[in-house]
């Protein structure tokens, strides 16, 4: 089964879809052999509910006018549905050009600023660089630097420990991903996000909890599908540390 990248998001999927499963862009291919296959099984269809005119001359001819006026719908109704995946396709295409073309300029325009925002530690611009376009600084090469040290220091802030601050912390120490690419980061980050990882560590032991508890809690509390349970992560709250 081919795979084909979807022009609008990104995404990956079977060329034999008609339309993207993650967003919904048309697929031109797609959308032609699932229409041909509909067409095809509906003429199969009625093919076969006039078998028996061939008892009598004047159903076979019938059978063959019936048909051809069916072969000529499906040619008249195909090239309409072409023609349609042809102008929505067109106009997608022109979209995602223009879109790919406004972040191209964007990124020469700002790519720099954050470097420099990076280099002085100032989250609060490259923030604001983010929400003004975010899919370009999530292709920024320190972004998942940034994503880190901002959950860092976020973590450090906390006050007490509940549910949904215990799922960030064991998320950062044991699932990074969970946040951003782990594995894109040079060197040189990795060892800012371990060095960070450990004073985590050791903020959560003065908390109360140590390495092998936390461990303990991250792996017991998941869910069917991987992701931390906020009623069984409540369970494991120590209370002389929350109240």
């Amino acid at each position: 089964m081919k795979k084909i990248t979807c022009k609008n998001c990104g995404a990956q999927f079977s060329d034999e879809l008609s339309k993207c499963p993650y967003c919904g862009t048309m697929n031109r291919k797609g959308a032609y052999k699932e229409f041909r296959l509909k067409i095809s099984g509906f003429v199969d269809s009625m093919i076969g509910l006039k078998e028996e005119t061939h008892k009598s001359l004047s159903r076979m001819i019938f059978t063959s006018f019936f048909r051809s006026l069916i072969i000529i719908t499906v040619i008249i109704g195909l090239a309409y549905v072409l023609s349609l995946s042809a102008k929505v396709n067109y106009y997608n295409d022109k979209e995602y050009d223009q879109k790919a073309y406004e972040e191209i300029i964007w990124a020469d325009e700002n790519m720099d600023k954050l470097d420099e925002a990076y280099a002085k530690g100032d989250f609060d611009t490259i923030e604001k660089l983010y929400h003004e376009n975010y899919q370009a600084v999530s292709h920024w090469a320190h972004y998942s630097s940034y994503v880190f040290k901002k959950q860092y220091l976020e973590i450090m802030d906390y006050k007490e420990i509940n549910e949904y601050r215990m799922e960030d912390i064991l998320y950062f120490l044991y699932y990074p991903g969970y946040y951003a690419r782990y594995d894109g980061m040079s060197k040189e980050e990795k060892e800012i996000y371990e060095n960070d990882r450990l004073a985590v560590l050791e903020f959560m032991e003065e908390k109360g909890y140590t390495e092998d508890e936390l461990k303990t809690i991250y792996h017991s509390c998941k869910d069917n599908y991987g992701y931390l349970s906020y009623e069984k992560l409540r369970k494991h709250l120590k209370e002389e540390k929350n109240g």
